[in-house]
């Protein structure tokens, strides 16, 4: 009699350890489909600040060309970013590089500034390796004076930012 009670119990405590194993199995596996979810959402989580810094970026003071003016970027402004100051924003935009291209009139070759003719302006750069990049067209706008009269000249260009990957921000 005392066997057969000891075996009862020594079946009970492993169908006991068996069923834990069992929810702990079943636990872990909805955890990852979890994480899995979570893991996605972070990642168009961070295309979606990267694609509405674009906006904000046009819009800041030390860039855009006027106040009633919506993504245009001043041409002047840009040239003084490029001689080095666009480094010292660097901790206030949550981007890894920001540059800006000429698209209209066409050309053949990219000229950074500062030079004459220039059409690229490499405005910050991280240094970061794994990025990417988003953009959107903008008016690039500066003020001239020419036979007299006062004119404001703009032409086509194009704001890229890039991001730094998710994954790579993880580790």
């Amino acid at each position: 009699m005392k066997k057969f009670g000891q075996m009862k119990i020594m079946q009970m405590s492993f169908m006991i350890i068996g069923v834990f194993f069992f929810f702990v199995l079943v636990g872990l596996f909805f955890l990852v489909i979890m994480f899995k979810d979570v893991r996605g959402g972070a990642d168009e989580l961070s295309r979606e600040e990267a694609i509405s810094s674009l906006e904000i970026i046009a819009g800041m003071p030390e860039l855009s060309y006027g106040d009633r003016e919506s993504m245009s970027l001043d041409e002047d402004k840009l040239r003084v970013m490029v001689e080095g100051y666009g480094e010292s924003y660097g901790e206030f935009w949550p981007i890894a590089s920001l540059e800006v291209y000429k698209v209209y009139p066409a050309f053949d070759s990219i000229v950074p500034c500062p030079s004459a003719n220039c059409n690229y302006y490499g405005v910050y750069d991280s240094g970061q390796g794994n990025v990417e990049k988003f953009s959107s067209y903008v008016s690039i706008c500066k003020r001239m004076k020419e036979f007299g009269s006062v004119y404001d000249r703009c032409e086509i260009g194009k704001l890229v930012v890039g991001v730094d990957h998710l994954e790579v921000a993880i580790r």
